[in-house]
């Protein structure tokens, strides 16, 4: 991720003691923090249970407490700010043109990948880049967010992207998803939020063959990124190939290019799980100086009104606090740093849900797969704010 300057925030976070707590399968973990003068304290958190997001939570799913003590929400004006106001999301796209397809082949390629894209971009901008052979990937299209959009008869980015002419006859999978994650950095960059939520897909139809990347050097470059990666392979060829670590956070399969959709449904299933799991919790805290424990609770309620628990903890400075806060107050946000690389991923269900985890994976009869899920990496701590690096 490109790092840009923050605006400092007037206090000190004490938060290289912060931890997730897990109680009742609900995981609470912290995207990034803020506190600011007068008592402003705001947590970026993201939800989930089961492996699973945790959707339409409500105020009054959030709990407070300070040096473990329970704080009143409505004393607190304890709020859920929206999150798209502190987070820049942007999905990138990379599709596999390094395989000659057939005229049937290529029609089912696009009446897949059109819905894909609509729906993504109803909710964040997508770029759309196709990769052969060559070092970079080549951009086909970009499209803005529309929360309103439709398939669109009279788009063209389909056609462009099966006119694609290959400038190499290789396939260089590995530098493709080092460039795109480049390039989705340059975008969420752009956007100029300190919180980014990147997601690159990628559609392979063959294992890399260029040798431009080790692979080596490509599972330590997945493991540091910050973004969510998706793969899904399409075909025997690129299925058969030890590719599963590029799906960091999911991975599918097609049997081919004529049985897409399905898959890439369960794609955009868990893109979906992945956005809405995030939650802006922001509330004044009453306290007016010294160091203060923090935790964040969050209580579920599944359909027979049994509750599950699960809560976020760290520690904040609150010297110079004082009256006359709002929690309305745009959060001045550290970005959370993972101490260790996230190394476990996520394989998607013709649900698009997580499957439960079995040994191996069964093959459904049109030869898309359905695979097993890991179990969900442990949350990223946040750390203290780095210097030098530009959050001054």
């Amino acid at each position: 991720m490109m790092r840009s300057s923050f605006a400092t925030a007037a206090l000190s976070l004490l938060l290289a003691s912060g931890c997730s707590l897990m109680t009742g399968s609900v995981k609470v973990e912290p995207v990034a923090v803020a506190t600011q003068k007068p008592g402003n304290v705001a947590l970026f958190v993201a939800v989930s249970q089961h492996g699973n997001g945790v959707l339409g939570l409500q105020r009054q799913n959030f709990k407070v407490f300070e040096n473990g003590v329970p704080l009143d929400n409505d004393q607190i004006g304890l709020k859920l700010l929206p999150t798209t106001e502190s987070a820049s999301t942007h999905a990138t796209l990379l599709v596999d043109m390094s395989k000659s397809l057939k005229p049937s082949e290529r029609k089912s390629l696009s009446d897949a990948l059109r819905p894909f894209i609509v729906r993504l971009r109803q909710r964040e901008a997508v770029s759309l880049y196709a990769f052969d052979g060559s070092e970079k990937v080549h951009l086909v299209q970009e499209y803005s967010r529309d929360a309103r959009a439709e398939p669109d008869e009279k788009d063209t980015s389909m056609d462009r992207l099966l006119s694609f002419s290959r400038k190499d006859a290789s396939t260089s999978l590995y530098s493709a998803v080092i460039d795109g994650a480049s390039k989705l950095d340059s975008a969420l960059a752009a956007e100029g939020r300190p919180v980014r939520n990147g997601t690159l897909i990628v559609i392979a139809l063959n294992p890399d063959s260029a040798g431009r990347v080790e692979e080596s050097k490509l599972r330590d470059f997945i493991d540091d990124s910050p973004h969510h990666f998706f793969l899904m392979t399409v075909g025997t060829t690129a299925s058969a190939a030890n590719l599963s670590f590029i799906g960091k956070n999911g991975e599918t399969r097609a049997g081919s290019a004529m049985t897409m959709s399905a898959p890439l449904n369960d794609v955009a299933n868990a893109i979906d799980d992945d956005y809405f799991r995030n939650y802006l919790v922001a509330y004044c805290s009453p306290a007016r100086a010294g160091t203060r424990d923090l935790r964040l609770q969050v209580t579920t309620r599944d359909a027979q009104g049994k509750e599950s628990v699960g809560s976020y903890a760290t520690q904040f400075d609150a010297t110079g606090f004082g009256p006359g806060c709002s929690p309305d107050a745009p959060p001045q946000f550290v970005r959370a740093v993972p101490k260790e690389p996230e190394k476990t991923r996520k394989a998607l269900a013709s649900s698009g849900k997580p499957a439960p985890k079995v040994a191996g994976a069964a093959t459904a009869p049109d030869g898309n797969e359905k695979l097993s899920s890991a179990k969900p990496s442990d949350p990223a701590p946040i750390v203290e704010p780095p210097s030098g690096l530009g959050y001054e």
